[in-house]
């Protein structure tokens, strides 16, 4: 198909460009003169408009007081996690720090406890075990 056969694409092309004229230029089926209206228009009919009612004036409530949601923290791992800080800080009453990098879980009772960064925290043990993680404690003995 390396062969490129140009008069065909001359002719497709010009065919093409005929057309388009030919169907762009095309004769107006009717032509109105600009001084009396078309024989075969029908009269226009008024159309009935019902009287303009007066403004209803519409009661302004004052704003409701505005509520504040608690805000939850970001789960990473579902409900009963929550990301770490940037300082690697957690929610409030939640002890158990966890590592997203090895899936394992440290508590209070823990020796690497305070030296360990948290990445992910869990109000307790079950939760961290819910989101796919492992205590430390088993990890260690390995």
């Amino acid at each position: 198909m390396s062969h490129v056969h140009w008069w065909l694409f001359g002719l497709s092309f010009a065919t093409g460009l005929v057309l388009t004229l030919v169907l762009l230029i095309r004769p107006a089926k009717r032509q109105v003169s600009e001084g009396k209206p078309a024989a075969a228009e029908a009269p226009t009919t008024k159309i009935p408009v019902a009287e303009e009612s007066p403004t209803t004036k519409i009661r302004v409530v004052p704003e409701t007081p505005t509520t504040k949601i608690p805000v939850v923290p970001d789960a990473p791992y579902g409900p009963g996690s929550a990301r770490a800080a940037p300082d690697g800080s957690g929610p409030a009453g939640w002890l158990v720090k966890g590592r997203s990098d090895t899936k394992l879980y440290y508590t209070p009772d823990d020796p690497t406890y305070d030296p360990t960064a948290a990445q992910v925290w869990f109000p307790d043990e079950a939760s961290a075990v819910r989101a796919g993680f492992r205590p430390w404690r088993e990890s260690s003995r390995k």
